[in-house]
C-alpha cells in the first residue's frame, strides 16, 4: 500500500540537537475576559512576538483548563505548500476555546480571564 501524503520540514530539519537551538517558551496561558474584550467566537491571534521568537514551529496547550471546564486549541495557518522544499513557520497562531463537555466552541463575549491553561511553544528567534 503506497502513501501518498508528503511532509515538508521547517529549515534547519532534519538534524540531531535541531531543536536544541530554538528559543522555547513555557508557563500559563489565561484566557480573554473584560479587559480584553471577552472571547469571540473564532478565536484570537497569538503572535509569536508576544513569546520572544519571530515564528512558532510548535505550538500546545494543556489537555484541560485547571478548572477542566474548558480546553484551549491552536489553529496554524497555511504556510507552505506541497511544491515547496522547506516548510515556513508561521508568525501566529489562532486559539480557539472550547467547552469540555461537548466539545463545543465558547460562545462570543464569554469571560475566560479565570481559566487558565498550561502553554509551550518552541519557534525561530
Amino acid at each position: 500500500m503506497s502513501n501518498n501524503a508528503q511532509s515538508v520540514p521547517y529549515d534547519g530539519y532534519p538534524a540531531d540537537g535541531a531543536s536544541a537551538t530554538r528559543p522555547e517558551w513555557a508557563g500559563d496561558h489565561f484566557g480573554p475576559g473584560p479587559s480584553q474584550g471577552n472571547y469571540q467566537a473564532g478565536g484570537y491571534n497569538l503572535n509569536a512576538s508576544a513569546l520572544g521568537m519571530s515564528r512558532i514551529e510548535v505550538l500546545s496547550f494543556a489537555a484541560r483548563s485547571q478548572s477542566g471546564n474548558y480546553y484551549a486549541l491552536p489553529f496554524y495557518p497555511a504556510a507552505s505548500n506541497i511544491n515547496e522544499t522547506r516548510a515556513i513557520p508561521p508568525s501566529y497562531v489562532t486559539v480557539k476555546w472550547y467547552t469540555a463537555a461537548n466539545g463545543v466552541e465558547v460562545a462570543n463575549n464569554t469571560s475566560l480571564i479565570a481559566e487558565v491553561t498550561l502553554m509551550t511553544a518552541r519557534g525561530l528567534g
